[in-house]
């Protein structure tokens, strides 16, 4: 069974992102990233793409758990996470210096975008209940829900 919902959901996770230009030639991007969700469950797979400018020269990741690398085709830095364990923080830390350009233009920050798998949570509050097997044929049934939460488009404005 799969379904959608769009209204009274609760997220799995919260976004604090905190972007500093020092200058003309610097930027930071802090962003500490927790989750809402039980401490008994664990996301699984979780990928966060920070964007920075495209005119980098050198970009800096620091993290405190996972891996965060530069991906100069994405013009975003890839902060990877294996687990994430519920009611827990995390933090990483990007530092990018800036080539110089002729024309003087804004950076226009696109939004952070996260993937993930969060096995037995149900962000809309969905819960089966009760369900009937109709069959005839004698078919042995197993009492076993699983329930994931996937982040198909989950992302937000810096």
């Amino acid at each position: 069974m799969t379904y959608r919902v769009t209204e009274n959901v609760n997220l799995p996770f919260k976004l604090f992102p905190i972007v500093q230009e020092v200058g003309k030639s610097r930027v930071e991007i802090n962003l500490k990233v927790k989750a809402l969700f039980d401490a008994s469950n664990t996301a699984s797979n979780v990928v966060i793409k920070v964007p920075v400018p495209k005119n980098s020269a050198k970009v800096n990741a620091f993290c405190n758990t996972g891996k965060a690398k530069y991906a100069p085709e994405n013009a975003a830095v890839m902060w990877r996470v294996k687990k994430f364990t519920g009611e827990s923080e995390h933090l990483v830390r990007v530092e990018c210096d800036l080539t110089a350009t002729t024309v003087e233009k804004q950076w226009v920050r696109p939004p952070i975008s996260m993937e993930f798998q969060v096995p037995m949570f149900t962000s809309s509050g969905l819960r089966v209940r009760f369900l009937q097997i109709i069959e005839k044929a004698g078919y042995k049934t197993t009492k076993w829900i699983r329930y994931v939460s996937k982040g198909g488009q989950y992302e937000q404005r810096i």
